[in-house]
């Protein structure tokens, strides 16, 4: 009997076992089953966080973890591998490379906002960013508004000079003409009164 006893009251370490095994299950659900790893998930999150450096947009090792944190929409920014066992993910290169070569344009945009790294940004976040957008997209609408306004400006008074210049020019022909038809009148009046033999035949007749 006593025997049994013991061996009964071996339950509690099992069940305490068991209530073990079921936290590490229920973390289990959130990383890839043992089933999903790939051959080509080597690298470790260390490695990976070097070639991040080596390539000139060094990012430290906890932002790739989060990078392995699947977003709201259940995706993970890198191909990862949760080990249970050795507690620790493994990448893909082709992975790692391709968010290197993401982060390498990121870093060129010029006036990009920085985004918090493998961190999905919350509404609040995102209300900021489309209102700042929206502002930066309304100031740029008023100056280019203003830029048309000044061009519409500077088209409209060459218009006016070259209105100015044909009037001037009219004018000056006007006055020619005016000029050319008084002289006529001048010579027919002359002529009238001077007769044939004005000087104004002899001088058509000399020429």
């Amino acid at each position: 009997m006593r025997n049994d006893a013991e061996g009964f009251g071996k339950v509690p370490n099992d069940s305490e076992s068991f209530g073990t095994i079921r936290k590490d299950t229920e973390g289990f659900r959130n990383v890839p089953k043992a089933s999903e790893r790939k051959e080509n998930h080597t690298l470790t999150v260390r490695e990976a966080a070097r070639l991040f450096e080596a390539a000139g947009v060094a990012r430290t090792e906890r932002s790739i973890i989060n990078w392995c944190q699947p977003n709201r929409q259940g995706i993970c920014r890198l191909d990862c591998y949760f080990d249970p066992n050795e507690r620790k993910y493994y990448l893909t290169p082709q992975s790692v490379e391709t968010v290197i070569a993401e982060e390498k344009v990121r870093a060129t945009r010029p006036h990009a906002a920085s985004e918090p790294f493998g961190n999905v940004p919350n509404d609040a976040e995102r209300r900021q960013k489309t209102a700042r957008n929206g502002s930066d997209a309304e100031a740029e609408r008023v100056k280019e508004l203003e830029r048309e306004n000044l061009d519409l400006k500077i088209a409209n008074r060459g218009k006016d000079l070259f209105i100015d210049q044909l009037k001037t020019e009219r004018n000056g022909f006007f006055g020619q003409l005016l000029a050319a038809n008084r002289r006529v009148g001048e010579l027919e009046t002359k002529l009238q009164i001077e007769g044939p033999n004005s000087d104004i035949l002899k001088d058509a007749e000399h020429h």
